[in-house]
This record gives C-alpha cells, sequence and structure tokens, in this order.
C-alpha cells in the first residue's frame, strides 16, 4: 500500500504541467513593459514582461521587437548593440541580444528566477539574481561561465557595482524569517559581496517594518546609495491608514564608503500617501533623483542636492542608529521632502522602472497603460505617451491585477493589496488585523489558491476569499468600491498559478532526500489533513500550536502549496523553517506525528515539503 501510495505521488508529479511562471492568465495578450534601460545613441531597451519581447525604441518611437523565450525580467545594456536580459522561470535563462540587429544570439541556463542582470564596468563580469534561491552569480557574459557564487538574504531583486568595482550591492525583497514571538525589529536589508569572490562582507539594515524592497541604485559620484521600499507599521493595530498608521514609503539613503544607513525618508505627504514605490533614476546632471510611485502613478523629482543637506542638518550621522526610526528621524516625517520634491503624473497606470536618456529625458514603463512614457525636465515632467504596440483594453483579470497593485484604490492612497501581500504571497510580518479583534498579530497569508480554499484567514473569521477581499476593501484600505472591483480581483487572483519550487532538481525531479521524506510524510500523517491539489482538506484543527489566549484554537489547514516561499511558519512566524516548526513546535504530534523522528528524517520530510 505504501508502494502504491508513493507511486502515485511520483506519477501525479511528473504528469504536472511544467509551470513556466507565475503570470495572470489574462485572456487577452498585453506587453506589461517593466525593466528599461538606456543603451546610448538614443536607443532604450524596453522589456515587455508578459509580452515576452524586447522592444527597441529609437527617437522615442518602436523601431524594433525581438521575441524572446520567456518572460524577461532585467536588462543590461552592453557595447557593440549587445544587450544581455534575463528570462524568469523556474529554469530560467539569460539571452545574449544583438538588439542593433535585432536578434538573439544564444542564451544559456541561468538559475532559478533570474533577474537584474549587471554588467561590470570592463564587461567582464555579468552578475544576475536569482530570487527565490537567493543565489547571487557572477557569469562569464560571452558564455554563461559561473565565475563565482554568492549568497542573499531573501529574494534578491536588485542590484550595484561600487564606483571601485570592488563589492556589489544586492538587495533583499523581503525580511529573512527571523521567528520568535517577541521579534520587534526586522526589515529587509542590502547584502554587501565581495564583487570578485561574492563572499560576504556586510549587511546594511533598512528600518524596521522595510518590506518590498525594490530597487537600489548608486550616486554618480559613487558616495552614496538609494533604494526604495514600504516601511510597514507592523507593530499597531491596523484602525486606521491615516498619516501612514499602517505603512509608509521610503527611499533609504546609505553610505557607500562605511556600508551604513544615513536615513531613510518618506516619500509621503501627511494626507497623501506614495504607495509602491519601485524604480529610481538619478538626472544626467546629478542634481535629481527620481522615484517611481507604481501604487500612485506618479514621478517624484526629488532635489537631491537639498536632500542630503537636510539630511545632514537633522542628523548626528556619527552617532545615529538607522535602525529603530526616533520620532525626529526622516523615517517618521511626513512633511521632510516638503519643498524639495514634486510629484509628476506618470501619464499612465503602474510606473515601474524609469531611465533617463543623454538628452536628460526620463522614459517610464507603464505597466497596465502597456505604454511607454517620456517626461521632459525642461517642460516641467510634461509627458508624452509612446505607442509600443500595446493593448489598452484590459479583461476582468486585467483590471483585477491592476486593482491588486493599485494605491489610489487606498484612502489617501497610503497601500494596495500588494503591499502587504507581496507578489500576492506574503511579506513575513505579523499584523494585528482587525478582523478577528484587536491585540493578537498574526502573519500575513498568501492568498495564492485562497479562492479554492475556504474558509479565510488564519482562524477562519472570513467564510472565503470573496469575502475577505471586500472587508480588506472596507477594513484595511477604508474605502467602499463598487463590487465589480472586488469581482475583478477575484478573478485575478483565482487566473495565478502556483511557481515550480527552487528545491526541485533542474530537471524537475525531487532529490533523494525529497523521496525520502515522500514516504515520510506519509508515514508520520501529514497526509490526513495535507492532502489533494492544494494540500489542504480546508478544515479547522487544534494543532497544538495556539498560545495564551489562543491555547486550544482551531487553525484553518493551510496549502503547503508554494510553502517554501512564505516563511516564517505557524500563526504567529514563530518558526523560521519548516524542520524548525516539526521538531520545535509540534511536541504533542497534533501536527503529525513527527515527535520520534530523527533529525535526519525531519530533513528529509521538510525537503519533501519545499518541493510542493
Amino acid at each position: 500500500m505504501l508502494f502504491m501510495f508513493c507511486a502515485h505521488l511520483l506519477c501525479a508529479d511528473a504528469a504536472k504541467d511544467p509551470v513556466y511562471n507565475d503570470i495572470p492568465a489574462y485572456g487577452a495578450r498585453y506587453l506589461s513593459p517593466e525593466a528599461i534601460a538606456y543603451a546610448g545613441g538614443g536607443a532604450m531597451l524596453v522589456a515587455a514582461r508578459t509580452g515576452d519581447e524586447l522592444l527597441v525604441l529609437e527617437n522615442s518611437k518602436l523601431v524594433k521587437t525581438i521575441p524572446l523565450e520567456g518572460h524577461p525580467s532585467g536588462i543590461a545594456a552592453a557595447k557593440g548593440g549587445i544587450c544581455y536580459v534575463t528570462i524568469a522561470a523556474p529554469f530560467g535563462k539569460l539571452a545574449v541580444i544583438d538588439y542593433a540587429g535585432g536578434k538573439v544570439l544564444k542564451s544559456y541556463r541561468a538559475g532559478h528566477m533570474p533577474r537584474a542582470p549587471l554588467l561590470s564596468a570592463d564587461g567582464a563580469s555579468l552578475y544576475i539574481l536569482n530570487q527565490f534561491s537567493a543565489d547571487v552569480l557572477r557569469l562569464k557574459p560571452d558564455t554563461g561561465e559561473v565565475l563565482a557564487r554568492g549568497k542573499a538574504v531573501r529574494e534578491p531583486y536588485s542590484c550595484v557595482l561600487s564606483k571601485d568595482q570592488k563589492k556589489l550591492y544586492v538587495l533583499n525583497q523581503l525580511p529573512a524569517a527571523k521567528g520568535g514571538l517577541y521579534e520587534e525589529n526586522i526589515g529587509a536589508c542590502v547584502s554587501v559581496l565581495d564583487a570578485q569572490t561574492l563572499a560576504p562582507i556586510s549587511k546594511i539594515d533598512l528600518p524596521n517594518g522595510a518590506i518590498n524592497a525594490t530597487q537600489i541604485i548608486l550616486s554618480p559620484d559613487g558616495l552614496y546609495l538609494y533604494a526604495t521600499h514600504v516601511i510597514a507599521r507592523f507593530n499597531v493595530p491596523t484602525s486606521q491608514v491615516e498619516r501612514g498608521w499602517v505603512n509608509t514609503n521610503a527611499v533609504s539613503v546609505i553610505d557607500a564608503k562605511e556600508d551604513k544607513l544615513i536615513a531613510s525618508v518618506l516619500l509621503d505627504d501627511i494626507d497623501l500617501g506614495s504607495a509602491n514605490p519601485y524604480g529610481l533614476a538619478i538626472s544626467p546632471c546629478g542634481k535629481s533623483l527620481c522615484v517611481a510611485q507604481a501604487g500612485t502613478h506618479e514621478i517624484s523629482v526629488i532635489d537631491r542636492v537639498a536632500l542630503h543637506e537636510k539630511i545632514r542638518k537633522t542628523l548626528n550621522h556619527e552617532n545615529a542608529d538607522r535602525r529603530s526610526p526616533t520620532p525626529e528621524d526622516p523615517a517618521n516625517d511626513l512633511s521632510f521632502l516638503s519643498g524639495i520634491r514634486v510629484r509628476h503624473p506618470a501619464g499612465g497606470l503602474g510606473p515601474r522602472y524609469i531611465a533617463f536618456d543623454s538628452d536628460g529625458n526620463l522614459f517610464v514603463t507603464l505597466y497596465y497603460t502597456d505604454a511607454v512614457s517620456k517626461l521632459e525636465p525642461a517642460k516641467n515632467y510634461a509627458f508624452t505617451l509612446i505607442d509600443i504596440g500595446g493593448n489598452p483594453e484590459m479583461t476582468q483579470v486585467r483590471k483585477g491585477d491592476l486593482y491588486f497593485h493599485d494605491g489610489s484604490f487606498c484612502f489617501q492612497k497610503w497601500l494596495s493589496c500588494a503591499t502587504c501581500h507581496t507578489e500576492v504571497r506574503t511579506d513575513a510580518l505579523n499584523w494585528d488585523l482587525l478582523n478577528d479583534g484587536i491585540g493578537n498579530p498574526k502573519q500575513s497569508k498568501s492568498l495564492l489558491f485562497a479562492h479554492y480554499t475556504p474558509p479565510s484567514m488564519i482562524t477562519g473569521v472570513r467564510k472565503d476569499a470573496e469575502t475577505g477581499v471586500r472587508k480588506g476593501m472596507m477594513f484595511i484600505q477604508f474605502v467602499d468600491r463598487p463590487d465589480e472591483d472586488a469581482q475583478a480581483i477575484d478573478a485575478y487572483l483565482k487566473s495565478l498559478k502556483s511557481l515550480d519550487s527552487p528545491y526541485l532538481n533542474p530537471d524537475g525531479s525531487m532529490s533523494e532526500a525529497a523521496e525520502r521524506g515522500m514516504i515520510i510524510f506519509e508515514m508520520a500523517k501529514c497526509n490526513v489533513c495535507h492532502y489533494g491539489e492544494f494540500y489542504t482538506d480546508m478544515q479547522m484543527h487544534d494543532v497544538g500550536s495556539g498560545l495564551d489566549e489562543y491555547e486550544g484554537q482551531k487553525f484553518d489547514t493551510p496549502s503547503l502549496r508554494e510553502i517554501w516561499r512564505t516563511a516564517p511558519y505557524l500563526y504567529d512566524g514563530r518558526a523560521r523553517t519548516v524542520f524548525e516548526m516539526l521538531k520545535n513546535f509540534n511536541k504533542d504530534n497534533k501536527h503529525g506525528h513527527t515527535s520520534d523522528l530523527s533529525d535526519e528524517d525531519l530533513k528529509d520530510l521538510e525537503a519533501y515539503i519545499l518541493t510542493l
């Protein structure tokens, strides 16, 4: 019987359609321009994320469309009409492209979900980040040979080299899973690596609550780094959003000589948020720092000289610890940029990445408008839309994708659904939502498959995800929207598929440890509650994990699909890993019969679970 069960699982996994990426099933073709790079000579390169194309613009017009093997996630421009484009997939690739000639020259394997390619100044090294395996690779550009391999902290998302090319700064999108019940300081960070060996040098912590870190850039003089991110105020109940009560949106300024956080400045105004900051760019003259505010569809233009002068006057850099903001810290000052920043319309919906050309014009990718916008500083950043052959008509799923990421839905534009559900999954923080009272924070849940696995919320207080979506608008975004908006979000979430695990072998098979763990999964009776397509019985159970007022509490059985992506674990995030959860927090065998398993067996069981 045991053999038959295992054979069934192996056959089922083998028969599963390979998942290329977690791109929505829109029901129509969209380009979704995202990454952008100025290649010199008037050429602007744009990656069409869902259109699977590289677009070449010259003189603000589309001149070439180059088909790609999949969803592009980053561009690095080189000399001689060559560029490198990462293709995001579980077994991703790096494409070498002759954009001048309009063809892909070759491609080679680049790891799990590669992104953010970066070419060294001498052109001898190409760096890429594997988002979910947290690998950082230094490659030989012409052959793809791996010259060095390093590790980031969690979900490396952007990188930049120091001016002397000796250090690589890697921005991590989410905080590491720290575990512990009373963790007060948790936030994303910057990993500092040796540019040649990729050995770790140091780590620069961003402010407490830093999540959704998106891009890091270096100032032209090499003295400062700038990074976009959200600052989640997760230590307070979500009883309001005014004045950044739930979250604020920031740019962190880092001393690139000392590798130290100087300050985090808020992009928000007192009564107007700047939801979901994304891309960054510095004007060719070096005077302006520009930030794409994806959630409010704007570009913030900051006087960079005035910014540093104001920071200098406000902070005592030598003695300040910027990890924990104090009342006078810019990270708590919603008026800090007053008088030195101007908000401009981006020209469309969902601005993501931005780039200046040599004439000082700013180009903005508009993910949801399916176009590129050109903003001219000489004309007070007036915009002109560039037609790239996009699709302006939105299906219901496409609208739902926009609405999920749209901060303008929220009262005063502080946040969107995607702010706490990073890429629809989790931000790794405990939140004190008001769905089940006050004073009982719990982990932010992944919304993947939520519509297929009712009830919703950790304690099942919402009968289904449809109810959760509507209550989220009412009690988290504090708005009353037409039900058709919620229906679109429902359709978007239902369209999503899981991503194949980075813990699978390159051919998609399981490791020997995972195969042993699959047998243990049944022996330990994990499959009693975790079974079927989504590995959940969709029931409430007391698994002995409740503490204090939650002792004896029944919790919703979570899906195990993509559990490799959603650490930490348990309702309060006290377990950093699956192994830790099974070994330290299952003493009475209510959460599977694991107390008698050896550490080796538990590691095998974990190895299997992490492939799901």
